[in-house]
């Protein structure tokens, strides 16, 4: 008996594995034949995810400068809250702050996809620091995309002669992500507009040289979205304009965070971004260009707690042997 049931069971896995490779065999064949038919129609469209040569220049620069300036001093700057003004300097000298302000305004005019790389790696090194560094391009996005040619010369033209930092004045108490209930409003007096109202949560704000102003223009509040807001540039140093404590954040503490409250300042019309009333459109357009590189910073994070967890994996022994040799270390590794 127990060797008819060999007999059986053998002849049951030869059975599966016959058919297993004949069924792999027919895939195959079909795959073949079906790679000849698309090879003509795909041969045109071919798609390289390479990097040129000056996007792996930027590349390989950025992470050495992530690498030889940020990594050694975040722990510092992260436990001190102190503002990383020396590694903005070393990184405006090196071209990779302001980097998508375009040629015309001494900028690099960067591509997104650039502008990403150099998140990723300056986020590999510090997220706080990378959020002080990107803060700048948040705020000149909404000048770069809606302002004027006198706006952007004289705003954006600044950050590229000194190293200066400027603040995305958006996010409120009440209105972070849902920018349609902004409470802060601008009404126009004669050839000006007085902003009056406060925003949260910040970055730079502490140091910004310049504002951008997000603001409710007609109080009526059923007036659509797209023609109840406008949006300004507004000098730190105008009179009503001051500057709250700096926030002790969970994280990201190289990262100035603070609130800001405007109080009948004074704005001329010249510095409205876009046109009056068009200011949603415009706060819409910086998220698109903006998020991607909030998204490359997480993701040059995310590799840096990999090289760390591995690190520590590596160094720290129990049971007499590292403990990247458990298996459930390995499952950790994995998912990350």
């Amino acid at each position: 008996q127990w060797y008819q049931r060999r007999v059986r069971a053998l002849s049951s896995f030869q059975h599966y594995y016959i058919t297993n490779n004949l069924r792999m065999a027919l895939i195959g064949r079909l795959g073949q034949q079906l790679c000849k038919r698309l090879t003509p129609l795909t041969t045109a469209r071919n798609i390289s995810f390479n990097l040129n040569e000056q996007q792996s220049e930027i590349l390989e620069s950025t992470r050495k400068f992530a690498l030889e300036e940020v990594v050694p001093v975040a722990a510092h700057y992260d436990e001190t809250g102190e503002y990383p003004w020396e590694v903005l300097h070393k990184a405006w000298d090196l071209g990779i702050m302001n980097t998508t302000i375009p040629e015309e305004y001494g900028g690099l005019g960067l591509s997104l996809l650039e502008a990403c790389i150099v998140q990723e790696e300056i986020g590999y090194g510090c997220t706080g620091i990378a959020t002080a560094l990107g803060g700048n391009s948040l705020a000149e996005s909404p000048v770069i995309i809606g302002g004027s040619h006198e706006l952007k010369k004289k705003y954006l033209g600044r950050m590229t002669e000194e190293p200066l930092v400027a603040a995305y004045g958006v996010t409120e108490p009440s209105a972070g992500s849902d920018v349609a209930s902004t409470r802060t409003n601008s009404r126009k007096v004669g050839d000006e507009y007085v902003i009056n109202g406060s925003k949260m949560w910040i970055t730079n704000c502490g140091h910004a040289n310049w504002f951008f102003v997000f603001t409710r223009s007609d109080p009526d509040p059923k007036a659509p979205a797209g023609k109840a807001f406008t949006a300004f540039v507004v000098d730190a140093d105008a009179p009503g304009v001051t500057v709250g404590r700096k926030e002790w954040n969970m994280g990201q503490r190289a990262s100035d965070t603070r609130g800001v409250t405007f109080d009948d300042v004074v704005v001329p019309a010249a510095n409205i971004v876009g046109e009056a009333g068009g200011g949603f459109k415009v706060a819409m357009k910086c998220f698109d260009k903006t998020r991607p590189t909030v998204g490359a910073m997480s993701l040059g994070l995310a590799r840096r707690a990999l090289d760390e967890a591995t690190k520590y994996s590596l160094e720290r022994k129990t049971m007499g042997k590292p403990i990247y040799k458990h298996q459930a270390i390995h499952f950790m590794l994995a998912e990350m």
